[in-house]
């Protein structure tokens, strides 16, 4: 019996596809005084239920298909063939598209035999002007994914992505329903317009993104759910655009824990070029001019399978080869950051070394192989270089920095914060508990500090109330 209801569970979680044979029937509402209202509701008297479809293991894949799958996936230019078929509408963002192929392969979910699990889930956040095509990625990724869901952000709910209970009049009591985040178990999850989500409803992901599991404890309901799915998000800068000089993490209004969470960020900037821009409106207006259906390399029923047979049946091991490659990049990486201030700049940390593991398994996917090669590590590391170029630089020092991105304080700052906290604690002593900020500025520009600087991490020091300001012109510690 136990076994029975386990296999059952399996099969139907929240989000499975399932047919059910009965009888349907109306049942009359029981009105509040104990009588019985004039509406009825529907019920089914079910003696079976089938699952149909739990996820992409339960796609049926043909021999034909199957040989096609696996003469495309010999081809040399295989991944060529996949990046122009993932959005043909949409001009450029090769890199990004590659991006996106890779974690719509994934990488291998790890269970550890005392009970632990890695997760093998690729999630990538797009960060970028307005009219990038980052909605049209998103609606073309859950298109052609085995599995997916769409939910774009004004409209989705904490309780809408993770889980909720609400009241059933009808078994008069309380019932646990899932959001789109647990019924695209083992899919991928499309989050536009994350920015426009309350701070609340945001917390709600971080769980979900990293653990996998939704836990509930509602209203006498204690329960944990499934939700091994990949995320694919979607974010407009703080301001609408981007402004290419401020640190990225200040542009977004994401808490740093959940940016965190993502393997690889993108920015899409829309910035004026005369030759790009030439060429981004004849690839429109051709669009326009010939409206029949694209013809792209790979069919979309062809890729949707492609997908699922990959995530069946490939299962790859890293080899040496690639353990090494993705090792020396993170070991020469850790070893580049700045060490000027006293503060050393941190370029790279271990969430992005599983995020290159994830990355190098979902390249030997591709190619249905069953070894991770030193080319697949290879791939992986120029994405994720791609993606820490593109907004871990810190344009003071020129070198990576991972605070850039998470948390918004460079380590130029923050040791700029470092040598500022003890210039006021020897000025203290010497003058007293009121310090001059007159002063505090002499003797930073006497360390190299420029004055804008020096009132900058002033201000920051106020806000966090670390010191405050008796009178005008005026400092005093608290």
């Amino acid at each position: 019996y136990t076994t029975l209801f386990r296999s059952s569970e399996k099969r139907t979680n929240p989000g499975s596809k399932i047919k059910v044979n009965g009888i349907l029937k109306e049942v009359p509402l029981p009105a509040k005084d104990g009588g019985k209202l004039t509406r009825y509701d529907l019920m089914i008297d079910a003696n079976y239920v089938e699952p149909i479809e739990e996820d992409f293991l339960e796609i049926n894949i043909t021999q034909e298909e199957e040989d096609e799958i696996k003469s495309l996936a010999s081809d040399k230019k295989v991944y060529e063939k996949l990046i122009s078929s993932l959005a043909p509408t949409i001009y450029g963002h090769d890199k990004i598209k590659e991006a996106l192929i890779l974690q719509s392969f994934g990488g291998i979910r790890k269970k550890r035999k005392k009970g632990s699990a890695t997760r093998g889930d690729i999630h990538i956040l797009l960060i970028g002007d307005p009219g990038a095509g980052k909605s049209q990625l998103l609606k073309r990724t859950s298109e052609i994914a085995p599995k997916a869901r769409y939910v774009s952000g004004k409209g989705a709910s904490g309780a809408g992505l993770t889980a909720t209970v609400v009241k059933d009049e009808f078994i008069r009591g309380y019932a646990l329903e899932a959001g789109a985040l647990v019924l695209a178990n083992r899919g991928i999850c499309c989050i536009d317009e994350l920015d426009k989500m309350t701070k609340e409803d945001r917390s709600a992901m971080h769980e979900a993104l990293e653990q996998q599991t939704v836990t509930i404890s509602k209203a006498n309901i204690q329960a944990t759910l499934r939700c091994e799915t990949t995320v694919l998000a979607a974010a407009n800068p703080k301001f609408g655009r981007f402004d290419p000089y401020e640190v990225l993490a200040k542009q977004i209004e994401l808490e740093s824990t959940l940016i965190n969470r993502f393997d690889l960020i993108f920015p899409i900037r829309d910035l004026p070029d005369e030759q790009k821009d030439g060429k981004l409106a004849a690839f429109i207006l051709k669009l326009h001019q010939d409206s029949t259906e694209i013809k792209t390399e790979i069919s979309n029923e062809l890729l949707r399978k492609y997908f699922a047979y990959a995530r069946q049946k490939i299962k790859p091991i890293l080899t040496d080869a690639a353990v090494l490659a993705i090792k020396d990049y993170y070991v020469k990486m850790r070893g580049s950051g700045s060490d000027d201030g006293g503060v050393k700049a941190i370029p790279i940390t271990a969430r992005q070394l599983e995020a290159l593991v994830r990355l190098s398994e979902a390249s030997a996917k591709v190619r249905l192989a069953d070894k991770v090669t030193k080319n697949d590590a290879q791939r992986a590391i120029d994405l994720v270089h791609y993606a820490l170029s593109q907004i871990g630089l810190d344009p003071e020092t020129g070198q990576f920095d991972i605070d850039r991105i998470s948390s918004g304080v460079t380590a130029s700052e923050r040791g700029n914060i470092v040598l500022v906290k003890e210039i006021i604690n020897e000025l203290e002593v010497k003058s007293g508990k009121t310090i001059s900020i007159e002063e505090v500025l002499v003797e930073c520009s006497s360390k190299g500090i420029k004055e804008d600087k020096v009132l900058e991490v002033i201000e920051k020091l106020k806000r966090s109330g670390d010191i405050y300001e008796p009178k005008k012109g005026f400092i005093s510690k608290i």
